[in-house]
């Protein structure tokens, strides 16, 4: 975290200095694709076991619209991301191993938010026709949590749900190419806060903490105007 204040203050006193440089506003728009990560996976669902080894990765989707300003190199850019993220957890019950993938209890996930980061960029190539930048900052997620779509497959109980918070943060890091008016990123988002408030079993009526700060690995196409 220091690191980043750090960079923070240098992309600051670079926006500042560079008075010669007009100041250019840029719009544009991205879609995109993600894949994500936990930096907590042990768990346990009443008697049934999820850890590492459990974790099947499923492809997420991102579209935006973005806003820069910029002044020479640096450049502070805001964005609005609707995202479509899906997950797949695979438990296995304790003591027990199983190798027919039809009897495997399941959990499936899929979420829809909007992302809105506030970024700081600075372009170490800059020529009329190539860009190469590198970028940072927080990130606010907005999740529609009443449109998640949850499915609890194979378990010996029904009606179990996932109370998710509605509201998470993330700190990015990124990598930008500009070709023209095209645009691609790499982006690495690490997760601040847990996504999961508790899941909850109606025929125990027991709540369960599911501890997972989500990671981030996505990687966009988009166009400048």
């Amino acid at each position: 975290m220091k690191k980043s204040c750090i960079i923070l203050l240098f992309l600051f006193i670079s926006f500042a200095s560079n008075a010669q440089d007009k100041l250019r506003l840029n719009t544009g728009f991205k879609a995109g694709v993600q894949a994500s990560t936990y930096q907590h996976t042990e768990f346990t669902l009443e008697g049934y076991n999820y850890n590492e080894k459990s974790l099947n990765t499923r492809i997420g989707y991102t579209f935006s619209g973005f806003l820069r300003l910029s002044k020479g190199r640096p450049y502070v850019q805001t964005e609005g991301i609707f995202s479509i993220d899906k997950y797949n957890f695979s438990f296995e019950p304790q003591n027990i191993i199983t190798n027919d993938e039809n009897l495997i209890p399941r959990y499936k996930l899929t979420t829809y938010s909007i992302h809105v980061p506030l970024l700081f960029g600075y372009k170490f190539v800059n020529t009329q026709t190539y860009k190469m930048s590198v970028f940072t900052g927080p990130k606010a997620k907005f999740l529609f949590t009443s449109l998640s779509d949850q499915n609890f497959i194979n378990f010996p109980f029904s009606g179990a749900k996932e109370e998710l918070d509605p509201l998470t943060f993330s700190w990015v890091v990124g990598l930008e190419v500009n070709i023209a008016n095209i645009c691609f990123d790499f982006v690495y988002q690490v997760g601040l806060n847990n996504t999961s408030e508790y899941i909850y079993i109606p025929d125990t009526h027991e709540k369960f903490q599911f501890n997972r700060n989500v990671d981030v690995l996505g990687f966009s196409l988009g166009v400048t105007l």
